[in-house]
């Protein structure tokens, strides 16, 4: 109903009005005396009244039931959200040593090719003297 503007409450109290002009109309246009039409239209109002207390009692404990479930939802959503941050933290870390631990392979790497290299250069350099 939220979507649209309309509230409980309001639906509540159109109903309750919606009520109370009713009975009021039926009683002016039913054959009786002013002290019956006032009497009833007491009695309608007591009525009406006491309705209104009940409906707003319902409502109030609707209310407190929507944002108990509204808390709860609440917090096991960050109740997950630190768990998929915890695993994603995680995840990250070990990505970040394994890809620590392939820069140094590769320059360990790098660092025998070129001792290799520069005993090849030695030997052709040795040769080419000789």
């Amino acid at each position: 109903m939220a979507e649209r503007g309309i509230s409980l409450g309001n639906v509540a109290v159109a109903f309750v009005l919606g009520g109370l002009v009713g009975a009021g109309l039926a009683l002016l246009f039913a054959p009786a005396s002013g002290e019956e039409v006032r009497e009833r239209l007491r009695s309608k109002g007591e009525e009406t009244r006491e309705r209104l207390r009940e409906k707003t009692g319902e409502l109030r404990m609707r209310a407190e039931e929507l944002r108990e479930r509204a808390e709860e939802l609440k917090s096991r959503i960050l109740s997950g959200a630190e768990e998929i941050k915890g695993r994603g933290i995680e995840t990250l870390e070990e990505a970040k040593r394994v890809l620590e631990e392939a820069i140094e392979a590769g320059k360990e790497a790098m660092r025998r090719e070129k001792e290799k290299l520069a005993q090849k250069l030695k030997r052709e350099e040795a040769a080419g003297t000789a």
